[in-house]
């Protein structure tokens, strides 16, 4: 029997099971309370239908298989299997008595047969005949689907029984424990999988036309329709829902493994039922919607962790409804989206399902918008609704004002609402969300009621969403460009405030009420404020500069501001992240919209963001920054700092208040707003400023913690302040007048020792000295002796304040004289580098407290003794004495000073962690002692001794060694690496040669002290040595710095021997490796070098790199650099020792193996390879070393060629053997061959056994590509080529030339294919052109013409033409190959026909036209174009800017798509002007094209570049105005049209220099025409442009 047959078969059988199906329904309706004889009578004929399919199904199998001679032995097997399990599975059916039969062997039969459907594999019986094809047309098979057909009757009787019964029970939902239940769940998913799966294939391949493929599908249709009417899904959906999300929910395991496979197969099977239920949306909204949503609510899954087979029904249920919606009535579907069972459902559904589901997000964000925002049914009755006409009103805000108020207010709105002339059913809308959230403070208490209210909250900020984007939709479909205008921005904002009212007046009239304090509830109405006023933000629906007469949006706006500062009011500032988020959000997004709505409470906002600044989230770091900013923007900064101010009296102040507002000064962003904002500020409000910090410190003296935030504020605003010309005397005054009020106050202090407003002043006081000298430097005519130091001295008439230069004098003195300062100078250096570059704290007898401030105060003295200096070498003679001079006294105090800092910052140890001060105190006075030195380093360092420059370098290297990332580090450490890493990034940093000169040294014995103890550091230390741009290194320190570093590397060597290949050692080693390469290639040796080093250095970098533990590809890289560089010293010094290159080669023959035949490592053979390739290029460059001296024998040019000849002999069977067993890891062994060969090439050693070798190596080549895929095979491969290539002749000699364009070609043609570039290649196909003669012009001519029979693409063939075209230069060449131009010209025009290619094909493609084009179009020797030619040309590369083809590339794809158009275009009116001029259709169609493009772009997709483009184009059209000035007209009249329909001012001003230059083309015919042919509107908008055309535009080339 033929397989048309059995499906006839099968199809007849499936209409007889068909009449049978109604049994199944009204089994499924009877009672629970019916006897067992009906339900086993209900079974027997369930049983008698499932029997009848397989009776059929074994028949028709078994009469094939008789009909082959013999059949397989495994197909065999398998088919009787099945057979038999069918054949039990009939027995079964039928003998419905035998109870005990069916409970032992049916489950099995049952699972044998779901086993079989969920297999990827179809169980096959093949019949052998006398011939293979025919016994391949007669094999046998049962399929999926037939076992499928079988158990779908049986499995949907079951559970339609399980359904009935489960009716009179419906508080039990968990799924039933027997056996048979859960097996019917899973035939039934795993036979609607199959089943389903066949009848979409079958729909699919329904074009095809197959009769037998159209056959299965209605076959499966119609047991599908028969088995699923609408009765039976109307049951089973609800209940494999029910079943779906039952009680046990638990991760499968072994004692709830079987509960979630039902509940797997459930949702299945739910997924496959809904989408045959048929229904309406109500309807669906009613029953599956609601049985959903409670079956979520009830069931108490975390929703993080919800199980997919639950998402899988909701998801499948929300599709069904978005399907249904396309064909419901538009109002009705209103009516049931926002009713008050919808939303709060869909809410719910939003909330519990995870928030990695997307996708059902999505749908219910469909769902909204296309159900409540209709472009056609619904928006328009928005617009014109009475509600839309008002701005409604914050009741419970507006009852905390005045009655008189209140009273004039509520009047006003009823007036306007009489104003509504319509209502519309749009409206429910609002009423829905109304009576929702009413019950917020009537039925809160009630689950139904709160959960209702936080589901609607949920929905709100999508149903704005989506109303303001179907409004922006329909501003974008109008002539205004997508601009949202005023009007439509005012629909948007009052439909927010009627949408987010009940929300405000739930919101505010709980926080009104104490006793109502449930946090989900306020979390998710403050949640809907929040998002829904950054969708205000965001889609700029309210903007101060917009229309409002009475005010009623501010207003509104402003009730919503005062409600929530009065929540903010009522905050404790104890609740978590997530509370705050919203509610800080919030109060963002309104000083965003309008200051003025939290300007009178902003001292309340601003302590209130200090307060959550602790916390983990941004958004109250983003909401002070945003004040700062606005505040800073509107020149009114002093408003934020009043604010400040009264937060401490609104606070009482205190500690607690303190330490709040203290936050402010750890968030960096707003501390360098602040910066800017101080920089920015009108000189006129300097003053007033000043004066505000100076009183503020002055009243708050007597609370410290006040005190201590107004000294750090003022602080900040000192530092920023830019002192010039014009304000620096009055900056120099309110320094004077600082130091008599606000530091006389702070300094005035009986215990000097323990005061902490001492502290705080001689903070203040450096700041202010560091102002000073800056203003100093603006005036002219300064008394360096008497106005420079009088700001810390005390005049004489004055004694209450003590004199700040006279204590900073004495505590240096003091410090200097003692025993500990001589001893730490003499032995701190020493003790340091003994300790193995360990720190200790030294006992400088400075009071803990005092030792920052006075720190910076002697810094910023040494500022200021900089300056004085200076002038007074210009005022002093060189006749004068040097010892009793000004200046020699000023520079020792500068000196003395600068000691005294480093004595102070050695009082704790080099890269502690730091002394942490209380939070409010890190920005007082710096915890590092180390951080002022490093930012006053340009100033101290003309100062210094080699002693504070090593200090200095030890502290810089601790710190950017220092782990920054790890959670233990305190503050101060990462403060400090911040501070490094700054200097860094600091060129001045370079500048400095006192840094400069110990910088290696001090680095590379730092690097070697920490290798021991913390490996980490060490690296980090030698990366930046390594990186660093450091000058040029003295001859002096040059073999000191080589043997530290030697020996460095000696010592990591060993350890990582040691270590098992540790990461980090390797990491120190290619470090040191880098370091040894630059300080190689910049070293200047002194006579007299000791040679050992370097032969001891030639002998570990060879050995040591070429061990296992050179595996590493970087490891191995930076040891052949600096084998590399060693050996170009010893090339340089060849003249004055041989002995150095002789060593070298000697080291280098240890390397190889010991016989010629043997293999070397792939380290070895790297390493050798950049060797060879160094003596290579090195010869080639240098052609003097080939001259002999008069003392020496031979020369480097003899020695190198000697010596790579006989590594050549030693090592090149071993690696020719290697390369010949194709192996993918001799790659680098192909490298090296290549470097070998290329030396003979081009130092032309003759060698007649090379030239064998590489023509046998290029045999090998071909099979090499073809069975080594890997990436750096094939690049090696190409390198040989290349560098064979770039020896023309040689390679000639060794191979024939058709082999040689053979090969190179089709290693091009692969990576074409791949889409690599190949540089190499391109240069050596190009560089043997280039050499060759026309006989090989024809080699490689003949063979790319013989790939494009192979099916070359079009792209390769085009590419190596251009190479061609580009590369010949002799006139038989150019004869020769102007016979193939034509041909290669078609197939460069079909790259622009292939649609199907990706944005980036088309780029390359175009790109790739382009270069053919305007190269083919120069060579006028090569093929002169005809007008056919031409106007093909353009018409090919017109349809690239058809709107289908643009919309599918990407910005920088179409950028480059239009210039290389351009380029073509350049280059037709370059070189085939005249031919133009017979043809000019074709090219004014194609800028016509290019035009209509352009209007179509806006700025970001390129509109500038494209437009410059243009420019040009119209401007070459001048110089043929007499041609070509009638077909301009066009052009002009298209940008007029444009003009006249829209057109933004950018792309107007862009396309201007484009239109003037066709103007110019035109002359006063062509102008009347235009005149003629366009509107009076038209003439309107054109004039000005022609106007300004006559008044500005200049031609400048050539006419």
């Amino acid at each position: 029997m033929t397989m048309t047959g059995k499906r006839r078969t099968r199809s007849s059988h499936t209409a007889a099971a068909a009449d049978k199906s109604p049994k199944v329904n009204t089994a499924a309706k009877t009672p629970k309370s019916s006897s067992k004889r009906r339900k086993k009578k209900q079974q027997h004929e369930d049983n008698e239908t499932s029997s009848f399919h397989a009776d059929a199904i074994i028949t028709t199998s078994e009469s094939k298989q008789t009909k082959g001679e013999a059949a397989s032995t495994k197909p065999s097997s398998n088919h009787n299997e099945i057979v038999s399990y069918i054949t039990k599975f009939v027995s079964a059916t039928k003998s419905s008595s035998s109870s005990e039969k069916e409970s032992t062997d049916f489950p099995s039969v049952i699972s044998y047969l779901i086993l079989f459907l969920q297999k990827d594999t179809t169980t096959t019986a093949a019949v052998n005949g006398k011939d293979e094809q025919q016994a391949s047309l007669s094999a046998m098979y049962i399929t999926k689907e037939d076992v499928a057909t079988l158990l779908l009757p049986w499995s949907v009787g079951r559970l339609m029984r399980l359904a009935a019964s489960s009716t009179s029970n419906d508080d039990d939902n968990s799924p039933d424990v027997d056996a048979l239940d859960g097996l019917a769940w899973a035939a039934l998913s795993s036979s609607l999988d199959i089943v389903a799966a066949a009848t979409t294939s079958s729909s699919s391949a329904a074009a095809t036309e197959e009769s037998s493929t159209l056959q299965v599908s209605t076959s499966n249709e119609t047991l599908l329709s028969s088995c699923f009417p609408q009765s039976t899904l109307n049951r089973l959906v609800p209940y494999a829902g029910r079943i779906a999300f039952s009680s046990s929910h638990q991760p499968p395991s072994s004692s709830n493994e079987t509960t979630h496979n039902i509940q797997t197969s459930a949702s299945t099977t739910f997924v496959h039922l809904v989408q045959r239920y048929k229904s309406s949306f109500d309807t669906v909204c009613k029953t599956l919607l609601s049985d959903v949503d409670s079956l979520m609510s009830n069931n108490q899954t975390d929703t993080t962790t919800r199980p997919p087979h639950q998402v899988a029904v909701v998801h499948a249920t929300l599709k069904k409804m978005y399907g249904l919606m396309e064909n419901a009535n538009p109002k009705r579907l209103f009516t049931i989206v926002c009713s008050m069972d919808v939303l709060p459902r869909l809410g719910r559904l939003s909330m519990v399902l995870p928030s990695s589901s997307l996708d059902d997000e999505k749908l219910i964000q469909n769902i909204l918008w296309d159900g409540l925002f209709h472009p056609v049914h619904h928006m328009d009755g928005f617009r014109t609704m009475s509600e839309m006409k008002v701005v409604p009103k914050v009741e419970v805000v507006a009852a905390a004002a005045a009655a008189a108020v209140e009273k004039d207010d509520g009047g006003k709105a009823k007036e306007d609402k009489k104003g509504g002339n319509k209502t519309c059913f749009q409206a429910g809308l609002f009423q829905s969300v109304q009576t929702l959230l009413s019950s917020v403070t009537t039925s809160v208490e009630d689950g139904n009621g709160k959960d209702d209210v936080i589901a609607t909250a949920k929905l709100l900020p999508g149903i704005v969403h989506g109303f303001f984007e179907r409004v922006q939709e329909h501003a974008a479909q109008s002539k205004n460009g997508g601009s949202t205008t005023e009007a439509d921005a005012k629909l948007q904002f009052r439909f927010w405030c009627h949408l987010i009212l009940p929300v405000l007046e739930a919101l505010f009239s709980r926080k009104h009420q104490n006793g109502n304090n449930d946090d989900d509830v306020d979390n998710a109405l403050m949640d809907a404020v929040s998002q829904t006023l950054g969708l205000v933000l965001q889609y700029d629906a309210y903007l101060p500069s917009y229309n409002d007469p009475d005010e009623e949006h501010l207003a509104y706006l402003q009730s919503v501001a005062d409600g929530l500062v009065r929540c903010v009011d009522g905050s404790n500032n104890t609740k978590t992240d997530n509370d705050n988020y919203a509610l800080v959000t919030s109060l963002c997004n309104l000083i965003l919209l309008n200051h003025r709505l939290l300007h009178g409470k902003l001292s309340t906002v601003t302590y209130y963001t200090c307060a959550c600044l602790p916390q983990k989230n941004q958004e109250p770091n983003k909401l002070l920054f945003t004040i700062v900013k606005t505040y800073r923007e509107l020149r009114a900064i002093g408003d934020f700092l009043t604010a400040t101010r009264e937060a401490f009296t609104k606070t009482a102040a205190s500690q607690e208040s303190a330490d709040t507002m203290n936050n402010i000064l750890l968030c960096n962003n707003v501390v360098d707003s602040l910066a800017l904002a101080y920089q920015s500020c009108p000189s006129g409000q300097l003053q007033e400023m000043w004066n505000f910090f100076d009183g503020w410190i002055v009243d708050s003296i007597s609370t410290t913690p006040e005190l201590s935030f107004a000294v750090q504020m003022f602080i900040i605003f000192v530092k920023s302040i830019r002192s010039d010309k014009q304000n620096s005397l009055g900056l120099r005054g309110l320094c004077e007048f600082s130091m008599n009020s606000s530091i006389a106050k702070l300094l005035d202090s009986s215990d000097i020792e323990s005061s902490i407003h001492m502290r705080l002043g001689f903070d203040l006081c450096g700041w202010l000295v560091e102002l000073h000298s800056r203003s100093c430097f603006w005036v002219d005519n300064v008394s360096v002796d008497g106005e420079s130091s009088f700001l810390l001295t005390t005049s004489k008439d004055d004694k209450s304040r003590l004199n700040v230069l006279s204590y900073l004098h004495n505590t240096a003195e003091t410090a200097a004289a003692s025993e500990g300062f001589s001893l730490w100078k003499k032995s701190f250096l020493g003790a340091y580098w003994q300790s193995g570059g360990v720190g200790t704290e030294v006992d400088i007898g400075v009071h803990t407290s005092l030792r920052g401030s006075l720190q910076r105060l002697a810094l910023h003295r040494i500022h200021q003794l900089h300056s004085m200096i200076y002038y007074c070498n210009l005022e002093e003679s060189d006749e004068q004495d040097s010892k009793d001079s000004q200046s020699t006294v000023l520079t020792r105090e500068a000196k003395m000073l600068v000691d005294f800092s480093f004595y102070i910052a050695c009082s704790e140890a080099i890269g502690a962690a730091g002394s942490e001060t209380e939070e409010g105190d890190l920005a007082l006075s710096s915890a590092s002692l180390w951080i002022p030195i490093a930012q006053s380093l340009p100033i101290w360092s003309h100062y210094s001794e080699h002693f504070h420059s090593e200090l200095f370098l030890i502290w810089f290297y601790t710190s950017i060694s220092s782990a920054n990332s790890s959670r233990n580090c305190s503050h101060t450490s990462r403060r400090e690496y911040a501070t490094s890493i700054a200097l860094t990034r600091d060129a001045s940093f370079y500048d400095n040669d006192k840094i400069m000169t110990p910088l290696m040294h001090v680095g590379v014995k730092f690097a070697t002290h920490k290798s021991n103890d913390d490996v980490e550091a060490s690296s980090k230390a030698l990366s930046f040595i390594s990186s660093a741009p450091v000058e040029l290194i003295e001859s002096s320190d040059s073999t000191n710095i080589l043997a530290e570093i030697l020996d460095l590397d000696i010592h990591t060597t060993a350890k990582l021997r040691q270590s098992q290949n540790d990461q980090l050692v390797k990491q120190v080693l290619c470090s040191t490796r880098s370091i040894l390469a630059r300080v190689l290639s910049v070293a200047m040796l002194p006579s007299g070098f000791d040679t050992s080093l370097f032969a001891k250095m030639t002998h570990h970098l060879l050995s040591s790199s070429s061990d296992d533990i050179g595996c590493d590809m970087i490891y191995l890289s930076a040891s052949s650099d600096s084998i590399n560089e060693c050996l170009s010293l010893c090339i340089d010094y060849y003249e004055k020792d041989d002995t150095l290159l002789q060593d070298f080669f000697s080291q280098l023959s240890n390397l190889m193996s010991d016989g010629p035949s043997s293999e070397m490592s792939s380290s070895k053979a790297f390493l050798l390879r950049g060797v060879i390739r160094k003596v290579n290029n090195t010869l080639n460059r240098h052609h003097s070393l080939a001259k002999r001296s008069a003392t020496k024998s031979k020369s480097v040019y003899d020695v190198c060629t000697e010596k790579v000849l006989t590594i050549y002999e030693r090592t090149w069977r071993g690696l020719f053997s290697k390369i010949s067993k194709v192996n993918s890891s001799a790659c680098v062994e192909l490298l090296l061959a290549s470097e070998l060969l290329s030396f003979h090439a081009n130092c032309a050693v003759k060698n007649a056994e090379a030239k064998e070798n590489v023509a046998e190596l290029f045999e090998n080549l071909a099979n090499i590509q073809d069975s080594s895929p890997e990436a750096d095979m094939i690049t090696a491969c190409n390198y040989f080529l290349s560098v064979m290539a770039a020896a023309p002749d040689y390679l000639f000699e060794c191979v024939a030339q058709e082999k040689v364009f053979e090969q190179i070609l089709c290693a091009m043609s692969s990576s074409s294919s791949s889409q690599t570039a190949t540089p190499l290649l391109d240069a050596a196909f190009c560089s043997l052109i280039r050499q060759t003669d026309v006989d090989g012009l024809n080699t490689a001519t003949t063979v790319l013409i013989k790939g494009e029979g192979k099916r070359q693409s079009s792209v390769f063939l085009v590419k190596t033409f251009h190479l061609i075209i580009s590369s010949i230069k002799s006139q038989e060449q150019q004869k020769y190959i102007a016979g193939h131009c034509e041909h290669f010209l078609l197939i460069s025009m079909d790259l622009l026909r292939e649609k199907s290619c990706n944005v980036h094909q088309t780029q390359q493609h175009v790109s790739l036209f382009s270069r053919m084009m305007t190269t083919l179009l120069a060579k006028k020797e090569l093929l002169v174009l005809r007008g056919r030619e031409i106007g093909m040309i353009c018409s090919e590369m017109t349809p690239l800017f058809h709107i289908d083809r643009v919309n599918a590339r990407d910005v920088e794809c179409d950028i480059s798509v239009f210039n290389s158009c351009s380029s073509v275009v350049s280059a037709l009116i370059a070189h085939y002007s005249k031919q133009l001029y017979g043809c000019p259709s074709p090219l004014f169609g194609l800028l016509l094209s290019l035009l209509s493009h352009l209007l179509h772009t806006n700025a970001r997709k390129g509109l500038s570049e494209k437009a410059l483009e243009y420019s040009k184009l119209c401007e070459l059209l001048i110089p043929h105005k007499d041609i070509f000035k009638k077909h301009v007209v066009g052009l002009i009249l298209c940008y007029i049209k444009a003009l006249s329909e829209g057109m933004s001012p950018i792309t107007k001003k862009k396309l201007m220099p484009s239109v003037y230059a066709l103007l110019d083309v035109c002359s006063d015919f062509e102008t009347r025409q235009i005149n003629a042919m366009i509107d009076v509107p038209s003439k309107t908008l054109f004039a000005p442009v022609f106007k300004s055309y006559q008044k500005f535009y200049q031609y400048h080339g050539q006419a």
